[in-house]
């Protein structure tokens, strides 16, 4: 089965609306973005489209590739003081000149609808934060929604990135899962592969899971975001897995739509929490 996560994520938008006519104050979603990214500036876009559909004003501060760390870091902590900014995304990737996570710890706790700082981070590991990293929550939902128990499943996930590999991989072991973690440097992935009932994949390597490396009943969550021959796509080749997997979502129309529209979910619950 191909999963819709566009029209998954326009259901989860109409109860956000609600949500969001509950809750009086004035709401900014404030993006910083290092450099000219034609990829991360499409995912803003995304980002700004579903922010006018919850009437919530969304703002980007957009700085030179030449700055540096400690600037950005001081830039963040003044965007992050301003009250109407009420959730504030650093767009990742940053250029590798600058540290992310001390960029990434200015963003106050209650501001971090993405769980990148050190804060939030650290609460997510000890279950005690009230959201989840929208790519989590994207998981969780798609799994609660297909009846899908992983408790004693082999799950693998193919990165180790803030946005995916990491969170992934601890919730999934706090789900009773048996977890495996696999990078570039792995070197029997393709045994990892056929091993794992339900695949996280982050990789960025375009064709990397093909047909005969799977199990016809595995599901397959593709998460990567690469530019094939001007077109976007995933660590999947889909149409060779469209027909054997028992889940699979597409690159683009997959997680992508539902990771930011747990994004704001994240906004509005911490709102409902800000003073």
């Amino acid at each position: 089965m191909i999963i819709d996560g566009k029209q998954l994520s326009q259901e989860i938008i109409a109860e956000l609306k609600k949500e969001r006519e509950a809750i009086p104050k004035k709401i900014r979603l404030a993006v910083v973005l290092v450099g000219n990214d034609q990829a991360s500036l499409s995912f803003i876009k995304q980002k700004e489209k579903i922010a006018q559909e919850l009437n919530i004003d969304f703002r980007l501060y957009q700085y030179p590739e030449t700055i540096k760390t400690k600037e950005l870091r001081k830039k963040v902590s003044e965007i992050c003081r301003v009250t109407y900014n009420r959730g504030i995304v650093v767009q990742l990737p940053l250029p590798k000149t600058i540290n992310s996570q001390v960029v990434l710890n200015a963003i106050l706790p209650l501001k971090d609808p993405d769980v990148l700082s050190e804060k939030n981070l650290g609460s997510f590991y000890v279950n005690r934060l009230t959201i989840l990293p929208p790519v989590v929550a994207a998981i969780q939902f798609l799994l609660e929604k297909y009846q899908i128990n992983v408790e004693g499943k082999t799950v693998l996930i193919i990165g180790r990135g803030q946005l995916v590999g990491k969170p992934a991989a601890l919730w999934f072991i706090n789900q009773r899962a048996t977890v495996i973690s696999a990078n570039s440097k792995t070197q029997n992935l393709k045994d990892l592969i056929k091993m794992a009932d339900l695949i996280v994949t982050s990789a960025g390597v375009p064709h990397l899971i093909t047909a005969e490396m799977v199990k016809p009943s595995a599901i397959v969550f593709d998460a990567a975001v690469v530019s094939e021959a001007g077109k976007l796509i995933g660590d999947c080749d889909f149409e060779s897995l469209k027909d054997k997997v028992a889940l699979l979502t597409p690159v683009p129309g997959g997680l992508g739509p539902l990771v930011v529209a747990f994004l704001f979910k994240n906004l509005l619950t911490l709102v409902k929490q800000q003073k």
